[in-house]
């Protein structure tokens, strides 16, 4: 019976010395967090584990941790990392707390320039802008357009474009916008040839260095200007009709701009339609369009022959190409995109010196055509349309752009 007492006392005297070591190995544990318990990501950043530690008498305890985490580095929020440790019964958690932000204001930029000069009358082409944000993406269609621009009366007006994302960052651009009061106009020379033996010669008043200088050079060519700045205007022979060849893809261009139909898909049609006059890219952009809507935008502008006859170029005048050029000068004013499309050494017969030249030609069988916008001091439109096609048409060309150009600066 002694023994008995004896055992159980034994058994339960080592209980208790187990129970007593157990509680002073728990209270030995220690298992704490690296680094702070509460870290701010900003978004686009990836997370860095900076991990925990786990020790028992200054021994690593490290794998008996088991680390549970809901972050999702592509989405802004407020997550938890749970640390759970469970060793020899023993079993405790510690948590992170990790908040991912986006501080970062979207991006806006303008289309077309920051500064626009405009004469009173004019109209002003809203161009716009575009948006990226770097949580939310495209913004574009989310840009607040604020403006006092009145272009009744002379004065600098501002257009300013607001872009807020969804984290509420901001941020804003500036267009100003500059009306000028219109200079006096100067007169309209219409140059009306009579024909004699298939040659154009000019009724015109005397002292018509242009007229005079086709009739001697025996040209067969129409020619149009009009000084953008003055509204200055010299025609020879505005209303022959000539095919109008490539010169329709100027229309293309000003329809899917006006009409906000440019995207990534339909930029590189537009390009190449222009700056490098490619056939293809111009049937694809009248499929794009439909050709009833391409013809009755150019007939409303006021070119009557646009598209006219049975395939997708058709006929053409001086007139109709001074309305296409002023709707894109106009244009230009708050697109530089377009306007960079315009400014390419494809045969560019207009170029003169150094200045900035836009153009687009036409070139076909007996006809061959260069109408364009020259930037001088005060930027002019020219046109110039030939039956020159077979026959030394770059130095036709040429020589009436050179001879233009100093009308434009009252060198005749």
């Amino acid at each position: 019976m002694k023994i008995v007492r004896r055992i159980s006392f034994g058994i339960g005297l080592l209980s208790v010395l187990v129970l007593m070591f157990y509680h002073f190995m728990i209270n030995n544990i220690v298992f704490e967090i690296n680094g702070n318990n509460f870290s701010v990501l900003q978004y686009g950043m990836s997370y860095i584990e900076e991990g925990y530690s786990a020790r028992l008498f200054g021994l690593n305890i490290d794998k008996y941790v088991k680390t549970i985490s809901d972050i999702k580095e592509d989405k802004i929020g407020n997550y938890n990392i749970d640390y759970k440790l469970s060793f020899l019964g023993y079993s405790s958690k510690i948590s992170r707390k990790v908040k991912i932000i986006d501080s970062i204001a979207p991006e806006i930029k303008l289309n077309g320039n920051e500064k626009v000069e405009l004469f009173v009358g004019n109209n002003y082409e809203e161009g716009g802008g575009y948006s990226n944000d770097n949580y939310d993406g495209d913004l574009t269609e989310s840009i607040k357009v604020e403006s006092n621009v009145n272009t009744e009366k002379p004065g600098t007006y501002q257009v300013v474009y607001t872009i807020e994302d969804s984290s509420q960052n901001k941020n804003s651009v500036t267009r100003n916008v500059i009306v000028k009061k219109k200079p006096e106009v100067k007169k309209v020379i219409v140059a009306t040839p009579t024909v004699e033996n298939n040659l154009p010669i000019t009724n015109q008043v005397d002292g018509d260095a242009i007229a005079t200088y086709i009739k001697n050079n025996n040209y067969n060519v129409s020619i149009g200007y009009c000084n953008l700045v003055t509204g200055q205007e010299y025609y020879y022979q505005p209303n022959t009709v000539y095919y109008g060849a490539s010169l329709i893809k100027t229309v293309d261009a000003l329809y899917l701009y006006d009409n906000n139909m440019v995207d990534d898909n339909i930029r590189p049609y537009v390009k190449k339609a222009i700056s490098i006059s490619d056939n293809p890219s111009h049937q694809y952009l009248v499929n794009y369009i439909g050709r009833e809507n391409l013809k009755n935008y150019g007939i409303n502008l006021g070119a009557y022959n646009t598209l006219s006859g049975s395939d997708n170029y058709g006929n053409t005048t001086v007139r109709d190409q001074m309305v296409y050029l002023k709707k894109l000068y106009n244009m230009i004013q708050s697109n530089e995109e377009l306007k960079s499309f315009f400014i390419n050494n494809t045969s560019n017969y207009l170029k003169i010196n150094d200045l900035t030249t836009m153009h687009k030609y036409g070139y076909t069988g007996q006809y061959f055509h260069d109408v364009g916008i020259v930037f001088a001091d005060n930027p002019y439109i020219v046109i110039i349309l030939t039956k020159h096609g077979k026959n030394h048409y770059p130095q036709v060309i040429r020589n009436l752009a050179d001879l233009i150009y100093k009308y434009h600066i009252n060198a005749l």
